[in-house]
């Protein structure tokens, strides 16, 4: 899985929101000061993050951007789908043909099966993982996420 700068970023700036509080939202400038972003970036970023319904903006002398949600109800997911897509197996299959058109492989393909299995356990994370559980320092993030993943892929 490859993890876009937007996608990075995005969700950085989301976290900032997060670390604010429900009640008080932060400025394009100054999530940018704090992510070491331009401002217009951060507002290309929050534009998109606001078209998926996961912030919003408020007017005024005390405006800003706001979650829409509570951190404990955005998804990792939610936040990867505001700036394009999950993988799928298909697309990954579709960028390996080799000098065909079609991938040699495709009407029986032994790889596609630990691709879907691979690609159901990101998309699966990446729905349980919510912004609320990002938020903390990074050992305890840490931890708290492979004591997740061990519990999740135990047999």
């Amino acid at each position: 899985m490859k993890i876009t700068s937007q996608e990075e970023y995005g969700l950085r700036c989301l976290l900032q929101l997060a670390q604010a509080g429900a009640d008080q939202g932060m400025t394009v400038k100054e999530i940018a000061v704090q992510e070491g972003l331009s401002p217009a970036y951060v507002e290309k970023l929050l534009r998109l993050l606001a078209k998926a319904g996961i912030i919003h903006s408020v007017r005024g002398i005390h405006g800003g951007y706001l979650l829409s949600r509570e951190p404990k109800a955005i998804s990792l997911g939610d936040v990867v789908r505001a700036f394009g897509s999950l993988p799928s197996t298909e697309e990954i299959c579709e960028r390996h043909p080799g000098n065909r058109k079609n991938c040699v492989h495709l009407s029986d393909c032994c790889i596609r099966s630990a691709w879907s299995t691979l690609t159901d356990a990101i998309s699966g994370f990446m729905e349980k993982v919510h912004i609320s559980d990002l938020v903390g320092p990074e050992k305890q993030v840490r931890q708290s996420l492979q004591q997740r993943i061990t519990t999740s892929f135990s047999v």
